[in-house]
């Protein structure tokens, strides 16, 4: 379910997701019928100058990043060899690499996988497609992005929207079914695992720089949310 759309996803399924939108999955999941998935998440902004040599991957790239889609599913049929291929070389060169270079694989892999998305879409990209309207939820995710290393203020949330603290706590519980107290935490941790694998800081340093400056409480609250001490985290494999 994406924005209120349901889709039927099977064996090949590519569910494209863009920032801050909102959606639910769910499966019917037993022996004879098991569900596995790879999840590949990337900020868009930071690989569109890594398209601009590639104009026609570029378009598709904008068209599936910022317009109006008829579907979000492209399907690649039982045939997933490439796209298996090009995401065990990126594990290699990813544990091979260890920081070094890693934005640049990360960008040749991104660009395959993009080529070949291409390559399976049926339709033509429109030279300009219809920009998709934000909700709520969105645009409260998306003011989190920016601020959510600050001490959280729902009162400057709220004006900069220019709703009510009570409303625009009830819009995003309504949309997503969380608090907006949740959330920026769950942001907090998620950028506190990105630096601990890609940064050489302390963790308490790693705390300070997503926004939890209490040491324990940052320990106790990575724990809780990822089942593992930052140190553990840190020590896991990628």
């Amino acid at each position: 379910m994406v924005n209120r759309k349901m889709y039927a996803l099977g064996p090949g399924s590519v569910m494209i997701l863009r920032p801050f939108q909102l959606h639910r999955i769910h499966f019917d999941v037993s022996e004879e019928c098991p569900y596995e998935r790879s999840v590949l998440t990337f900020e868009p902004s930071t690989f569109a100058p890594f398209f601009k040599g590639f104009p026609a991957i570029l378009r598709f790239f904008e068209h599936i990043w910022k317009d109006e889609l008829a579907s979000q599913v492209i399907s690649m049929g039982s045939d997933t060899t490439y796209i298996t291929a090009v995401l065990e070389r990126f594990g290699r060169i990813m544990s091979e690499r260890k920081g070094k270079d890693q934005p640049e694989a990360a960008a040749q892999m991104i660009l395959a996988i993009f080529g070949y998305l291409h390559s399976l879409m049926d339709e033509g990209i429109p030279g300009q497609g219809s920009p998709r309207a934000e909700r709520h939820a969105e645009k409260i995710m998306h003011w989190v992005e920016e601020h959510y290393a600050e001490p959280f203020d729902l009162s400057e949330l709220a004006r900069e929207l220019h709703l009510s603290k009570h409303h625009i706590s009830h819009l995003f519980r309504a949309e997503t079914g969380s608090s907006i107290t949740d959330y920026v935490m769950a942001r907090r941790i998620r950028q506190a695992c990105w630096l601990l694998k890609t940064e050489s800081l302390s963790v308490e340093q790693v705390g300070i720089r997503v926004g939890i400056p209490h040491f324990s409480y940052f320990c106790r609250l990575f724990k809780k949310i990822t089942g593992l001490t930052p140190k553990q985290y840190r020590d896991s494999p990628m």
